[in-house]
């Protein structure tokens, strides 16, 4: 979805719309095409997944960590 502003023509400040029909009216949303050719996700999606898996992975090695330098500090 793109964004096109339209340009204003030069009407008396009277004769502009006010609020929020202002912003409706310069900024109209352009829809994409439906007929266009989406591109395949397989192998996105399975770069996502292994990217979850590691970031999984890295939050659950920290919070083993942290969990041990509180059990070492507890006694001290």
């Amino acid at each position: 979805m793109t964004l096109k502003k339209t340009t204003q023509t030069q009407e008396p400040l009277a004769a502009a719309p006010t609020g929020g029909a202002t912003i409706a009216d310069r900024f109209k949303l352009d829809m994409p095409d439906p007929n266009a050719a989406k591109p395949k996700s397989g192998k996105m999606a399975a770069v996502t997944l292994v990217v979850a898996l590691v970031a999984l992975a890295t939050a659950g090695i920290l919070t083993f960590v942290l969990h041990q330098h509180w059990e070492f500090l507890k006694g001290a």
